[in-house]
């Protein structure tokens, strides 16, 4: 079920980016529940590894050495697909806190009509999809709105937001860079480092007058963007 729910939420968010129906303001509720998402997986695979230990503490009938050895691929399965969690996890939260520190710079104002606009409608819009086929649905009331963060951004705040982006496209690198090879993650390392690369110009000021949005690339890998700051 737990990989039935990624799979379904990555789908929903992917076609809705290629058939764009995004905008790029709208990219902050999709990131949003995708790390509520990702908080709930890891909270979730965790609470299995706790109950396989406890039943495995029950099998008395097993010879030891056959024991041990299901335990050992069944803890290195379950590292990996913790692992990959925590990056996605951490990625979703650095997108989330770039997209603010843009909007609080107003690159993202010509998007959102503050005199007509209702966030609370576009919200429920937008996550109706999520919430049909996820098994615990985001609720508003949970949402950092971004009118609310522009309003009552302090001065200097997007400062403090993208080098919490950059620090946690940082950590994701250092994931990435210690998982082996054979997993596939080439395309995904990518992304994170040009996203280090890109967040790192940005807290230096990068851009810092231009109130043209970031662009989200997503040629180099189909699952998470390349942002680029024009």
């Amino acid at each position: 079920r737990v990989r039935e729910a990624v799979v379904s939420t990555q789908s929903t968010g992917l076609l809705g980016w290629d058939l764009e129906l995004y905008g790029i303001h709208e990219a902050h509720y999709i990131y949003c529940y995708l790390e509520y998402l990702f908080s709930w997986l890891r909270q979730t695979i965790i609470c299995g590894q706790d109950q396989v230990v406890a039943g495995e503490a029950l099998e008395k009938k097993l010879a030891k050495r056959n024991r041990n050895m299901k335990r050992k691929k069944k803890e290195k399965t379950n590292h990996m697909v913790l692992q990959m969690t925590n990056v996605y996890q951490m990625m979703s939260h650095g997108y989330i806190k770039a997209l603010e520190g843009f909007a609080i710079q107003g690159k993202l104002d010509e998007y959102l009509d503050k005199k007509f606009d209702n966030e609370e409608l576009r919200f429920r819009q937008r996550f109706l999809p999520f919430n049909i086929s996820m098994p615990i649905p985001l609720e508003i009331s949970k949402y950092p709105s971004l009118s609310y963060i522009i309003a009552n951004a302090p001065k200097g705040q997007e400062q403090d937001l993208f080098r919490e982006s950059l620090e946690n496209f940082t950590q994701v690198k250092q994931i990435l860079d210690r998982i082996p090879p054979q997993h596939s993650v080439d395309s995904l390392a990518k992304v994170v480092k040009m996203n280090c690369v890109q967040m790192g110009l940005v807290v230096n000021g990068h851009c810092k007058d231009s109130k043209k949005p970031p662009i989200l690339d997503f040629s180099i890998c189909q699952n998470v963007p390349f942002m680029k700051v024009v």
